[in-house]
């Protein structure tokens, strides 16, 4: 997000301190702007629209979106967020996220390890009761109240029900508490995605950018009991192309904002967390790249990884370029201050902003520990499943509420689902995460901290991490299956080496956390209640929540915008695809694109983008018309857009969307899929 186009933030006040300006806000379904949406578009929707797009849209895997389109279970999402399931079904001469996958029979439609679809069926205010189990609480003392709470709630909720899951989510940060009921499917089987080269078409040098021409689309299925699902409440496809200034909505669930965090805690953001997550993610860059380059087989491997890395490092750039402009912080304290004033006289909750700070302080002495011991083993797939193998053998042994909030009753069946799933451990890849964690380890906490001695020993990085993957046998499911129902004897008769060394430094890792919670995540929590009251106080139910992983409701309609002069229009069509091809990767189509340019109409709207507030998370979810019916589905915001963590400009941050339309002829003309077409269209 460049300076200029922030300086109009500052007249806006677009942060939500205040109330929502015109197309701002990931609204959840009970609290949409019902009187803003019409001043801004002309339409808002009615209880049975609302119910009726809920139950049609869909948590997709672990981060994305996505929306049922058909009465027998297909479920629309991006390709790129299909991508760990096309990774996962990917062998050695089997590319399949390079080549794409098309399912001709439904006995074709291969599973997707560990993936699973979820349906918001339910929500209830649990408020009064989480309050009431952490009042007079601080510290770990709170945070260990709240989780217990939180497990006997989800526990209830969940009563047995293998097809349920049950969610506690803290909204406005810890100012409301809602619990989420979920229908679950397990068997997620994919149908069709298309090659790299079409659905990522232009690569990272067109990543968050608009002219674009991605078809970023992907098809799955949802199964139960070995049969095609059966879903009514899908959303209807509409055939007919988008309009300019068309009112339309996006239903998904966006990841995680940071809108309501005090500027303590911003500053922690600007001046360590960003900066420091971007030296990672360059240097991670690097590895992989070179890494892909040895070789056919090293390049698919590390496909997944890399596109991650690139579009994290993209995305945490903008993020920081938005902080570290001074007019956006200016505002963001102006902000700050001015609430503050109108709190005066109330000492309870102008003393939270000085608690959260203190906290914000403290963390900043231990920070990197946490992040390195606790927080950063659990991103690479062995280390992360010995983990969990060395931690649920210990916390199963205790009540449901006193385990740590993974492990609990409610959770436990995804915990366990994801560790015994089949998905691939390629050990030259792990091998490669593992060496560059212990490097950080190593560099950051410098060779004399008692950490580093612990976990490391005497052992290089580069020693260590090939020693672990070659003796590991934890890439085998069956392995650890064996170890998760062993339990604690299996595990601490164990001599794989992962599971060896990860119990040798997981006290540590644990001490780390539980001082993390009482010394930082208790006090925020505790701060945020209670400026999150004073909020409510202030502007009622006028306000969003902060964006939680959870369904949200955003509003706007297709336009284009303005920036240092120059018009950007809001549709692309398909002969602007072929003239952008290059003939060189990443702007080199696949040759079922090129035979089929002739069949494809000029006119068809490619890619549209759209005034919508989102976030990541967003990716996958379906682009809807006023009547509901899907139009599109979002894959992308445009380079305004990235610093959406901490505020939105109406006037230039935009999402992009890949258009039914395109995907309607492409499947017909381009991959032969004229069934698919037919199944949206019953």
């Amino acid at each position: 997000m460049k300076r200029t186009a922030l300086a109009g933030l500052l007249a806006a006040s677009l942060l939500i301190v205040a109330p929502a300006s015109a197309d701002e806000g990931m609204w959840t379904f009970d609290n949409i702007p019902a009187a803003q949406m019409r001043q801004s578009i002309g339409f808002a929707p009615d209880q049975a629209w609302l119910d009726r797009v809920r139950l049609g849209s869909a948590k997709f895997g672990g981060g994305c979106s996505a929306a049922i389109v058909s009465r027998e279970g297909l479920v629309q999402t991006n390709q790129h967020c299909a991508r760990s399931c096309l990774q996962n079904l990917s062998r050695p001469g089997q590319d399949v996220v390079r080549d794409g996958f098309s399912a001709a029979t439904r006995a074709e439609e291969r599973q997707c390890p560990g993936l699973a679809v979820e349906v918001l069926t339910a929500s209830a205010d649990i408020t009064p009761r989480i309050l009431a189990a952490t009042q007079g609480q601080t510290g770990q003392a709170f945070v260990t109240a709240r989780n217990a709470a939180t497990a006997a709630i989800e526990a209830e909720c969940k009563a047995g029900a293998a097809d349920r899951r049950c969610q506690v989510v803290a909204l406005y940060r810890g100012g409301q508490y809602a619990l989420y009921t979920y229908k679950r499917y397990d068997d997620v089987r994919l149908v069709f995605a298309p090659d790299n080269a079409a659905a990522f078409f232009g690569g990272d040098p067109d990543n968050f950018n608009f002219p674009r021409y991605a078809f970023d689309v992907a098809f799955t299925r949802v199964y139960e009991n070995g049969r095609p699902a059966a879903t009514p409440n899908r959303l209807k496809w509409r055939s007919t192309p988008l309009v300019e200034n068309e009112p339309v909505f996006i239903p998904g669930n966006p990841g995680g904002t940071s809108r309501l965090m005090t500027t303590a805690q911003l500053e922690f953001q600007r001046d360590r967390a960003l900066p420091y997550r971007l030296e990672q993610l360059s240097e991670m860059r690097g590895r992989l790249t070179q890494f892909g380059s040895l070789s056919p087989e090293n390049r698919r491997m590390a496909a997944s990884a890399l596109f991650g890395t690139e579009n994290s490092y993209k995305g945490i750039g903008g993020r920081r370029l938005t902080l570290s402009d001074p007019s956006v912080f200016a505002l963001k304290a102006q902000q700050e201050n001015e609430f503050r004033a109108r709190l005066a006289g109330d000492r309870d909750t102008l003393a939270a902003y000085d608690e959260i700070a203190a906290a914000m302080t403290t963390y900043r002495t231990f920070w990197k520990a946490h992040d390195l011991v606790e927080l950063s083993p659990g991103q690479n797939r062995l280390v992360g499943w010995a983990r969990t193998l060395v931690r649920g053998a210990a916390e199963r042994e205790k009540a449901s509420g006193e385990r740590l909030p993974e492990f609990a009753d409610a959770r436990l069946p995804a915990t366990s689902r994801n560790l015994l799933s089949d998905q691939p451990a390629e050990a030259p890849l792990m091998q490669l995460q593992i060496e560059f964690w212990l490097t950080k380890l190593r560099e950051h906490l410098t060779v004399d901290d008692p950490m580093v001695k612990q976990i490391l020993g005497r052992e290089s990085p580069e020693a260590l991490a090939a020693r672990l993957v070659a003796g590991t046998k934890l890439a085998d499911p069956a392995e650890r299956k064996r170890l998760w129902d062993g339990g604690a004897a299996a595990i601490a008769a164990s001599n794989d080496p992962l599971i060896v060394f990860v119990r040798n430094f997981d006290a540590q890792a644990r001490a780390i956390r539980a001082r993390y919670e009482n010394e930082v995540d208790g006090p925020i929590s505790r701060g945020q209640e209670r400026i999150a009251k004073a909020r409510f106080r202030v502007y009622g139910n006028a306000i969003y929540p902060d964006a939680t992983g959870t369904l949200r409701l955003s509003y706007g309609r297709v336009a284009g915008w303005t920036y240092a002069g120059q018009t950007i229009a809001p549709f692309t069509r398909t002969p602007g695809l072929f003239a952008r091809a290059t003939g060189v990767d990443p702007f080199l189509p696949d040759a079922r694109w090129t035979t089929a340019q002739s069949r494809l109409s000029p006119n068809t709207i490619f890619n549209v983008s759209t005034t919508h507030d989102i976030i990541g998370g967003n990716s996958g979810s379906p682009l809807v018309d006023r009547n509901g019916d899907v139009v599109g589905a979002v894959f992308d915001g445009n380079i305004h857009s990235l610093g959406g963590e901490y505020v939105y400009d109406g006037a230039t941050n935009r999402a992009v969307s890949v258009t039914s339309t395109i995907i309607e002829e492409a499947l017909a003309k381009v991959y032969g899929r004229a069934d698919l077409v037919a199944e949206l269209k019953r």
